[in-house]
């Protein structure tokens, strides 16, 4: 696949959902769009984490290009099982392929939206040069926002393509109340095994410890209250 072919496939993800969805219900060029989607993901992943990594700079920048791929890929084919067997339970239609080629578009709209994040991210971090507590809680926050909304971006994408494959047949919808919730809970808990984004530190992941809820809850009390 050439460069034009796989910006105009990306673009396409973004502005011509609906051909992207008959495609997947007519089971056409499942396996170009599993192998464009990760690709895209991985690529822009790479750079959002590269990105990331230069707050604390070093081994950083390398580790966090590797983390977020990372996390994206494995937080949604981890959950993949799970939507495919309750959809089916529960009287979806969708084959393991197209459920696939589903997830792997929605989860390369999600890294597009993070890419699109990439200039506010670089202005926040080049306009706040100190690294203090307060700058290293608001660049962590700032992050766990656009991420959030790029989440539900995808989520969103998922949404629509459930409803746009199955048509009349909305058996599926408790399936993607109950797939959704443990998206969340995986991609939350991948990211903070992942950690540490923001600081240096020669290990690739920290020691486990805690969960990524009561952490996000610590850092806005400290920042709020100090402590």
């Amino acid at each position: 696949m050439n460069r034009e072919v796989f910006f105009e496939t990306i673009a396409r993800y973004i502005q011509a959902r609906e051909s992207v969805y008959q495609d997947i219900k007519d089971k056409s060029n499942i396996t170009e769009h599993l192998i464009t989607s990760t690709l895209a993901t991985v690529l822009f992943g790479l750079l959002y984490g590269m990105v990331m990594g230069t707050y604390a700079g070093g081994i950083q920048i390398f580790y966090d290009a590797i983390k977020i791929p990372l996390l994206l890929l494995v937080a949604v084919y981890v959950s993949l099982p799970t939507f495919f067997v309750l959809n089916g339970i529960l009287g979806g239609e969708l084959s393991f392929r197209q459920m696939a080629a589903l997830f792997a578009v929605s989860i390369t709209a999600m890294a597009t939206l993070l890419i699109s994040f990439l200039p506010v991210t670089l202005f926040f971090m080049f306009t706040t040069p100190e690294r203090t507590f307060s700058s290293y809680a608001f660049t962590v926050l700032l992050n766990v926002f656009f991420f959030t909304i790029s989440g539900f971006t995808a989520v969103a994408y998922l949404l629509q393509g459930f409803n746009r494959l199955h048509g009349e047949n909305k058996k599926w919808i408790p399936a993607m109340v109950i797939g959704t919730g443990v998206l969340a809970f995986v991609g939350t808990q991948l990211a903070w095994v992942l950690r540490p984004y923001f600081h240096l530190s020669l290990d690739f992941i920290a020691p486990p410890s805690g969960n990524f809820y009561i952490a996000l809850f610590g850092l806005i009390a400290r920042l709020l209250f100090g402590g």
